[in-house]
């Protein structure tokens, strides 16, 4: 019978029979609206919406231009639009938050007002709730993210525990796994992972990292580099024995106006100190077998005034002093900057020419000293060979 088949299902043949509800139909495909969906709202309130899985968009309200795929994915969503989900309770929490990606199980889950997220990979993002304008994909990726923003992780549990933190690129397995801190570039596996607070900071390089959580502006470059200060940069794990470039000299900012507390070096950091320093050769003990020269950092602490001493031993690095400085490690290991030295041997040089140039001036006035002497004799002598004469 035509009724039969109006009210059933028959493969290819979708209500082939039914005419008036092919107009009904048509009627609906025609208005704009997505005709499949929550029971309560008019297909002008379901724009462009699409859904697939159970109580998938099942409170949206006014929200358009969404896709949901997967059991519970974008369930809680109101008003929020131009949102795309795939996977089980994807975007879950998310009411009002808009251009938002969540592909993974509990992708962005949280998620209530944040807008402008990517999130890939099981719960990538699952906390995040205002956050704004990140991309994380790996699972766990971003995980504890809640108001974060500019956030961009790749890589399993890459800034898995970052909350709040902002602008930070994380590429690696656990890559910036614990940090709040803003403004760090992270890439390698592991790298940054023990960054808590530190801001500015960028390593490149497996296992890349600062021995302390709250260092600024720092770079660490190749596997292993370890950051031991705020400021500085590291090349190498401590294997490197070599670091080969076209040039052999790094050429220091040194302008007047960028300085302060300029004074002239005290002549105890001259000729008095050269004449200290004993110069060595050396091998390290760590495999590397290459003959090198150069000084012993305790030769050279011991060789400079006693009133520096304290300063070497108890200074933050940047507050104390650059020839010598003890590291921010275990071992509190011992550091030379060779560059340091030029002042003093320029100094002990200067030193030495004024002292040379005493010496022959001294010798001038004992010469001309002697001259007089010896002039003054002969006169003396002509004198005595005259009125012997008469």
């Amino acid at each position: 019978m035509a009724t039969s088949s109006c009210v059933g299902y028959e493969a290819g043949k979708l209500f082939k029979n039914c005419p008036l509800v092919l107009v009904a139909l048509a009627l609906l495909l025609g208005s704009g609206g997505v005709w499949a969906g929550p029971p309560n709202s008019t297909p002008s309130d379901r724009l462009g919406n699409t859904s697939g899985g159970s109580g998938a968009l099942s409170n949206n309200t006014t929200g358009g231009y969404n896709t949901a795929s997967g059991y519970g994915a974008l369930s809680s969503i109101t008003t929020g639009s131009f949102n795309t989900t795939s996977g089980y309770w994807a975007l879950f929490a998310n009411t009002t938050g808009d251009l938002n990606t969540a592909s993974g199980v509990r992708a962005l889950y949280s998620n209530t007002t944040g807008s402008n997220n990517t999130a890939s990979g099981t719960q990538a993002l699952y906390s995040n709730t205002t956050g704004d304008y990140n991309a994380a994909s790996g699972s766990y990726a971003l995980a504890s993210n809640t108001a974060g923003y500019f956030n961009t992780a790749n890589g399993f549990e890459a800034m898995g525990l970052n909350a709040t933190g902002a602008y930070n690129t994380a590429s690696g397995a656990h890559a910036l796994y614990d940090t709040t801190g803003n403004y760090n570039t992270a890439i390698g596996a592991l790298a940054l992972v023990n960054n808590t607070t530190g801001t500015y900071n960028t390593v490149i390089g497996y296992g890349a990292d600062a021995n302390a959580g709250t260092y600024t502006n720092g770079t660490a470059l190749g596997a292993g580099a370890m950051l031991t200060a705020s400021n500085s940069i590291v090349l190498g794990n401590t294997a490197i024995g070599a670091i080969y470039a076209k040039v052999s000299t790094i050429t220091a900012i040194s302008d007047r106006r960028r300085k302060k507390d300029i004074s002239a070096l005290d002549s105890d950091l001259g000729l008095d100190f050269i004449e200290k320093l004993k110069p060595v050769s050396y091998r390290f003990n760590d495999g590397d077998d290459t003959e090198r020269y150069g000084f012993i950092a305790q030769d050279l602490e011991q060789a400079l005034p006693t009133s520096l001493h304290e300063t070497i031993e108890r200074s933050e690095p940047g507050h104390g002093l650059a020839l010598i400085e003890r590291q921010n490690d275990e071992d509190r290991t011992y550091r030379v900057s060779y560059g340091e030295l030029l002042a003093p041997i320029v100094n002990a040089i200067q030193q030495q020419q004024h002292e040379i140039a005493d010496l022959r001036q001294a010798l001038k006035d004992q010469a001309a000293a002697f001259k007089a002497e010896n002039d003054a004799l002969r006169h003396s002598i002509e004198t005595l060979r005259v009125s012997a004469a008469r």
